[in-house]
């Protein structure tokens, strides 16, 4: 051997030790590296450094696909392994080395090219074969670097593959994680019930669902700058502290409250409150269940319940006076006989003549006694007519101003042309002289008021649900008797006692006066509807069965009483009578109609109810005037077609919308030919169908 052949083979032994070297540092570097990706950069680094190649690339198995990454940055994720030598190393487990034989580097130093080698080196952990190495482009010079290199993908691998497990630990930890989060996320946000987390101690809003800010009419952003305070009744909000304290100590706490709406309604909720702590401070998770239409479930069902125990009651004694008035009615019928036949056999100076006399009288008052009780019963002897309601208290006019306190005024609002009710007159006057005689009594010594108001009204169930004697009433139209007082009033236990028989307020008495209104009202399949309070009055308010149509207002003229249109009308005035009467005159004429009580009501069925044919719309309303609806009407349809009705002249009214585009206009009170024409009038401006 040469002293140059010597000296190659020390410089390469040389090189060879510096290599050895330096993996050695790279294997010590490599173990501190924490991280899939971090490791597989390195490996990378690693083999750059100490090597070098014209690619160096890195393939391994993560979950159930291929990974692919090299020293030019290029990462690809592999369905399925596509490079044959790869397949090849990791079927045997051996690293490999394959002829390149379509590429040829220069030789350093030197202007001849040589082949070049793709190098592949398995990684195996545990003999799985988890990936391998491909170093691409190698000189046929470097083959003892093939074998020194051997050592460090066994230690890469090891490496690897506890990355590679330690990744998929992560991931699956991860990925449950991300479910669990999805499944109490999807369960927070679709909760029937209001979740709101809030923190302490300023209990504003941190997190909450939709169901939380809908249920109260907020959007998300109103919502999220709202307080507890600002939710809570005022007669609720002083009890926040002593909750609070509570929550904080036990760490939980329910109980039902009542919240704000943003419209300023009011909700019953049911509230479960529960400490918890979130990056170390404390917060409060909130459940607030909507527990209104459950709480009004309740309130009707003792309704109907208390109602189901009245109306035994009511049978029970009914059937117990009935039966006691019929005997006493016997008995009092031989007392009254035999004291007539005694006045008439004896002598008129007789001292005797006072006693029978006083003997009649008892027997008299005992009788009124008995016919109160049959009238409780509902079983009194009625002389059915027809009566105009308005005729019995015109006649009982002067009777009733003698009754009552002088200190007390009575007032008349009668609604003109009422339908005729099928009834007792002297029930009814008896109905209204008890009511009116309680009424100056619950007045006293004091100044006072007592009116007395009539009209007519379609009764609907929602609106017969809340009356006294309940007892499967028909819906239709009713006539109306309200007698109000500004008395005293009654508390809730004095209303639920009203109609009990010898229930009474007075210190004399029997206490049977309105059991027998009861009664009456009973017997005539009619209602009691009653509104009172401590210090505010009490209106008692009478609903009959209306027999017939009012006469006057219906009198369709011979002329063209066979007129009919069709399609439909809104109906818009502030008084439940009007409405009612205004809608039947318009069901006679052929026309379907809705009503509104309001201009703004009017607005919001008018943009919500296709081909409303024209409308009838009162002058002088509260919340919104028949005026600035009109202007609503028209910024709406501005060929829309509008009736005035009003008691002010059609002068000053038309005067008031003149160059507007009103259609119409008709004068209260109006007669059905009176609409009629009104409506025949503009029948030409609006696609109203003419039936006749």
């Amino acid at each position: 051997m040469t002293n140059d052949s010597i000296e190659q083979r020390l410089v390469e032994l040389g090189r060879s030790k510096a290599r050895l070297e330096l993996v050695n540092r790279q294997l010590i570097s490599l173990s501190t590296v924490t991280g899939l990706d971090n490791l597989v950069l390195q490996i990378l680094d690693i083999l750059m450094q100490t090597v070098g190649a014209g690619n160096i690339t890195i393939v391994f198995r993560l979950n159930n696909s291929w990974l692919l990454r090299d020293v030019y940055g290029t990462s690809r994720e592999l369905k399925e392994l596509d490079n044959p030598e790869v397949i090849e190393v990791l079927e045997n487990g051996k690293a490999m080395r394959f002829m390149d034989s379509g590429n040829a580097v220069p030789y350093p130093g030197q202007s001849e090219t040589i082949a070049v080698e793709n190098w592949v080196f398995p990684l195996i952990s545990h003999e799985r074969k988890i990936g391998a190495v491909c170093m691409d482009g190698m000189q046929l010079t470097h083959g003892e670097i093939f074998a020194e290199l051997k050592p460090f993908f066994v230690y890469a691998g090891l490496m690897l593959d506890n990355e590679i497990s330690n990744y998929s630990q992560l991931a699956e930890a991860h990925q449950r994680l991300q479910d669990s989060e999805t499944l109490y996320r999807t369960l927070f946000d679709q909760s029937p019930d209001g979740i709101v987390l809030w923190s302490v101690p300023g209990l504003k809003v941190l997190q909450f669902n939709a169901t939380a800010h809908s249920m109260l009419e907020y959007s998300a952003e109103e919502f999220s700058r709202l307080t507890v305070k600002d939710l809570e009744v005022n007669q609720n909000s002083k009890l926040i502290p002593a909750i609070m304290e509570k929550v904080l100590q036990n760490r939980e706490a329910s109980f039902e409250t009542k919240h704000r709406t943003k419209t300023d309604g009011i909700k019953s909720v049911f509230v479960s409150l529960k400490k918890l702590e979130i990056a170390g401070q404390p917060v409060i998770l909130a459940t607030h269940r909507n527990i209104t239409e459950l709480k009004k479930a309740e309130e009707e069902r003792r309704r109907l319940e208390q109602q189901m125990l009245h109306a035994q009651k009511l049978d029970s004694l009914g059937v117990l006076a009935g039966g006691i008035a019929h005997d006493f009615n016997n008995i009092l019928m031989v007392i009254i006989g035999n004291a007539d036949l005694a006045l008439m056999h004896i002598n008129n100076t007789s001292p005797i003549v006072d006693n029978l006399h006083q003997i009649e009288k008892a027997a008299a008052r005992a009788a009124d006694l008995s016919k109160q009780m049959l009238a409780y019963s509902g079983r009194g002897k009625f002389l059915i007519e027809n009566l105009d309601l308005n005729s019995l208290l015109d006649e009982m006019l002067h009777m009733l101003q003698v009754s009552i306190s002088k200190k007390a005024i009575l007032r008349f609002n009668k609604h003109q042309h009422l339908p005729t009710v099928e009834a007792d007159a002297t029930q009814l006057r008896q109905i209204v002289m008890n009511l009116v005689i309680n009424a100056s009594e619950a007045i006293g010594e004091k100044s006072g008021v007592i009116s007395i108001f009539t009209g007519c009204m379609e009764c609907d169930q929602n609106y017969l649900r809340n009356v006294w004697l309940d007892e499967s009433l028909s819906t239709g139209m009713y006539v109306y008797m309200e007698i109000s007082d500004s008395g005293c009033g009654m508390d809730r236990e004095t209303l639920n006692k009203i109609f009990d028989p010898f229930f009474t307020t007075k210190f004399t008495g029997r206490g049977l006066g309105m059991a027998a209104v009861l009664g009456i009202v009973r017997g005539h399949k009619g209602a009691i509807k009653i509104y009172s309070e401590p210090g505010k009055g009490t209106t008692f308010k009478i609903l009959l069965p209306a027999s017939d149509k009012p006469n006057e207002l219906f009198n369709i003229e011979n002329g063209q009483n066979d007129w009919k249109g069709s399609g439909t009308v809104l109906l818009v005035d502030d008084e439940e009578t009007v409405r009612s009467i205004g809608a039947v005159m318009l069901k006679e004429l052929g026309f379907s109609v809705i009503t509104a009580n309001d201009g703004r009501e009017a607005l919001e069925i008018y943009k919500t109810t296709p081909d409303i044919s024209f409308v009838i719309l009162d002058l002088t309303m509260p919340s919104m005037d028949g005026e600035q609806c009109f202007r609503e009407l028209r910024q709406l349809e501005p060929d829309v077609k509008v009736i005035i009705s009003s008691g002010y002249s059609e002068q000053e009214v038309v005067h008031k919308f003149s160059g507007k585009g009103l259609a119409g206009f008709v004068q209260k009170p109006y007669k059905l030919s009176v609409l009629k024409e009104a409506i025949r009038t503009i029948s030409q401006l609006i696609p109203i169908p003419d039936k006749g």
